[in-house]
């Protein structure tokens, strides 16, 4: 008999685990994976789904280091290590795509102040700046010239950058993507909780210095292409660049139309996932001067009801599949799969 493991996190993919279990009878048990004894706590399960994300500063100091242990064990989890290890880790998703000849934004990181003054120097501008840490474009900007690169320059290789932004960062987009009067109450409800986590974060995430990594721009974007595959399935969606902005990601404004997506990126991202033999994994992908994409980042954490709202997926073969599905379902059925594999 099967037997799922799950840590519980509230407003996580284990609310939905939790109730996709309880509605199609699969046995489960909740474990806390930053318990000492959680190795002990898993000798009766097939598999351990763990939800973790950028924002905890106890998932960025373990997450990863327990989920390599448990795998010894011979347990399925998800999210495995070769979907999760290079997760809000830019400079990570830099090499490892690199590695395997992805299409992606040329980028490029230095370790030493000299170098990366050389390259500032000689470099075409624009330029986007990143840490390799962050989501929803937090952490990133144009640089319009070398003066601009120069400052960041002189700040990342002495006192550095938080990591962890003020609860009003980047507040316009916050407002305009606040649908009506009761998700305005609701935000206001959180207020003292997240204002509480973000003084939590900004204590224990590290300020991040000694490198500079940047992008190289590509302009004449209006839009972004985020695609999401989940074990046999990839959802699609577009999302507009912010007014007055250069960022898609964390916008808000999302396009469901199958007719604007190009089906390069759909493949892209399928090749991708199986030569990182990942589980779960989002691309961000935007286009070159000659039309060619490129992927801008990674990562194995999104917004569900993003992907939900899809009208369909598509199977690596490209067949399209009509009707909603939450992904956290998808990745439920992906490691059951593994289960009867294994």
């Amino acid at each position: 008999m099967i037997k799922l493991a799950i840590h519980k996190k509230q407003n996580s993919f284990s609310d939905r685990w939790i109730s996709y279990c309880d509605s199609n009878k699969i046995s489960y048990k909740i474990v806390n994976c930053y318990d000492s004894n959680i190795m002990s706590d898993l000798n009766d399960v097939n598999a351990l789904l763990w939800h973790w994300a950028h924002h905890e500063p106890e998932g960025q100091l373990v997450a990863r280091q327990i989920i390599s242990a448990i795998e010894k064990m011979g347990i399925v989890v998800f999210p495995n290590i070769n979907t999760c290890w290079h997760y809000d880790d830019k400079i990570a998703q830099k090499y490892l795509l690199e590695s395997i000849n992805a299409p992606i934004v040329p980028s490029h990181v230095f370790l030493i102040k000299d170098e990366a003054i050389q390259f500032i120097e000689k470099a075409q501008y624009p330029l986007v700046f990143k840490l390799r840490c962050g989501a929803g474009s937090q952490n990133v900007q144009l640089v319009k010239n070398k003066y601009e690169a120069k400052k960041l320059c002189r700040k990342a290789f002495s006192k550095g950058f938080l990591a962890a932004k003020g609860y009003f960062a980047d507040a316009k987009t916050k407002v305009r993507n606040i649908p009506n009067i009761e998700a305005f109450i609701g935000k206001m409800k959180r207020f003292p909780r997240s204002v509480k986590n973000i003084i939590s974060n900004r204590r224990l995430l590290s300020v991040q210095k000694g490198y500079l990594y940047f992008q190289d721009f590509i302009a004449n974007n209006q839009y972004d292409t985020r695609i999401t595959v989940i074990g046999d399935r990839a959802f699609g969606f577009l999302r507009k660049v912010r007014p007055g902005d250069f960022r898609a990601s964390g916008s808000g404004q999302i396009l469901y139309d199958n007719d604007k997506i190009d089906m390069r990126c759909v493949e892209i991202a399928f090749d991708v996932s199986k030569k990182l033999n990942t589980q779960s994994l989002s691309f961000d992908f935007i286009f070159d001067s000659e039309n060619e994409p490129k992927i801008c980042e990674i990562s194995y954490c999104y917004q569900s009801k993003a992907v939900h709202d899809c009208p369909g997926n598509w199977d690596h073969k490209l067949n399209w599949n009509k009707g909603h599905m939450w992904p956290e379902d998808a990745i439920l059925l992906e490691v059951l799969r593994l289960i009867s594999e294994s």
